[in-house]
């Protein structure tokens, strides 16, 4: 029996998956087909790729000095 074709709701849950190349290579082609003909998950996919690249250029703050000892501490503490 043949699986449905992807749907809009299925390629939201899917697309992060799918990005990372985790996904059948059934289900990988189901979701290509599908962003070739609908409009909507290519804009979504679009936005999902643009707040990945705006998210990798946004300045990473340090973490406050009392996290980061606390953090050390609890690492020293843990190795054998």
């Amino acid at each position: 029996m043949a699986q449905p074709a992807v749907n809009c709701a299925h390629l939201v849950e899917v697309v992060t998956e799918w990005m990372e190349g985790a996904l059948s290579d059934n289900e990988r082609i189901q979701v290509e087909e599908h962003l070739v003909i609908c409009p909507h998950c290519t804009d979504y996919l679009a936005q999902l790729r643009r707040s990945i690249e705006v998210l990798h250029e946004s300045p990473r703050p340090a973490a406050p000095a009392q996290a980061r000892v606390a953090l050390f501490e609890a690492f020293r503490r843990r190795q054998p």
